[in-house]
């Protein structure tokens, strides 16, 4: 690439308690760098709450106002800014970022949508009415002037067809999506996370990380716990992530069933503390119903732990292929199957699931491999 395409991307925030994309956006930002683009990240986040990575500049616009982030300080700076940029990508839909890309960035942008359009989400009968009203009205026509849906995977492409609601005429891209591998220290790291949780020093335990909401099927994995109890087997969890209405129901829920002893708790944790947890379990759960990607099942296969997850999440395909972890579907009976089968694995066999899990991480996930698809469509659009 002789000149370098200069790209804004937009999302609301890049505290990592929100979950996957403010997770990804900075190593894939990374990668494009790598490639020959210029990359900057334009957020909501108040001004204090600047950061700064190599190469990726972060510009800090907030803070905006609620749920739909609306901003007249981004506006403005947007307005002024554009002609820096030559492309622009906006995370997320059904906030203010796509209405005023739509309305100043015609025709110049694309937008991630990181699962908002999951068939799940027809199950939240009025936040869905409202979203199909909006949609009709104004998002669909938002979209349509963008330069496509970057979409993560051809399972997630093929879900639009069957969602909530009409998708007919966008345009959809699927790239490779995923993480750079992680740089750690795993004795520093696994040094830190025991310092926190000493009482899993001597334990075997699974790991969930993510935000605490029903889409991630949580009450399906404490009911798969009890229905393992009531045989004599009791399987160590930690539970991390920030505080939420739902994470108290699941806690609530843990009681009632008897699991306390076996269910340990965190808020959201980052950096070496993260690592650690990931490396310092057994594998990663996440029963989720929905899923259009799944980052906390990538950060695990990341560092060779295997996963426990569902149908429902658009990367089980590539988890069975490459044999790094056990899929059910979205249900107690089934996943109680699963976890009882990893439990019983031998040790023999847990080593190759290990082993498998790098594997597939580095053939599917390894942006850094995996970033070229996101470049052609950047550079040639």
């Amino acid at each position: 690439m002789n000149k370098k395409i200069k790209v804004l991307r937009i999302i609301s925030t890049l505290d990592q308690s929100f979950g996957g994309p403010t997770n990804t956006i900075v190593d894939s930002s990374l990668a494009l760098a790598k490639s020959g683009f210029k990359v900057d990240i334009l957020t909501f986040d108040n001004k204090e709450n600047y950061k700064l990575f190599n190469k990726i500049k972060v510009i800090n616009k907030g803070p905006a106002l609620g749920k739909y982030k609306f901003s007249l300080n981004l506006l403005y700076w947007l307005i002024k800014n554009k002609s820096k940029y030559d492309l622009f990508i906006v995370h997320g839909i059904f906030q203010f970022s796509t209405l005023i890309a739509s309305l100043v960035l015609k025709n110049k942008f694309f937008v991630f949508i990181h699962g908002a359009l999951d068939p799940y989400f027809s199950s939240e009968f009025f936040k869905c009415i409202k979203k199909k009203i909006y949609w009709k009205l104004i998002e669909k026509q938002n979209l349509l002037n963008s330069k496509g849906l970057i979409l993560t995977n051809k399972i997630e492409s093929k879900q639009l067809a069957r969602t909530y609601v009409n998708t007919k005429g966008l345009k959809k891209i699927v790239v490779n999506y995923g993480i750079s591998k992680p740089k750690f220290n795993k004795r520093k790291s696994q040094k830190k996370f025991y310092k926190k949780f000493p009482s899993l020093k001597d334990k075997k335990f699974l790991l969930f990380l993510g935000r605490f909401h029903k889409k991630k099927g949580l009450d399906i994995l404490i009911n798969s716990l009890r229905n393992i109890s009531k045989k004599g087997i009791y399987m160590n969890v930690l539970m991390v992530g920030p505080h939420s209405e739902h994470k108290e129901e699941i806690i609530n829920m843990t009681k009632i069933n008897g699991l306390s002893s076996n269910i340990f708790w965190s808020d959201t944790l980052s950096g070496d503390l993260k690592w650690g947890a990931i490396l310092s379990s057994i594998g990663m759960v996440l029963p989720s119903h929905g899923e259009n990607f799944g980052v906390s099942l990538v950060e695990s296969l990341s560092c060779s732990r295997p996963v426990i997850t569902t149908n429902k999440v658009n990367i089980y395909d590539k988890i069975l292929q490459n044999k790094s972890g056990l899929v059910s579907k979205n249900k107690t009976e089934a996943y109680t199957k699963i976890l009882l089968k990893f439990h019983n694995l031998s040790e023999k066999e847990k080593k190759k699931y290990s082993k498998n899990s790098l594997k597939c991480f580095n053939n599917n996930f390894n942006i850094d491999n995996k970033i070229n698809s996101l470049v052609e469509t950047l550079k040639y659009s």
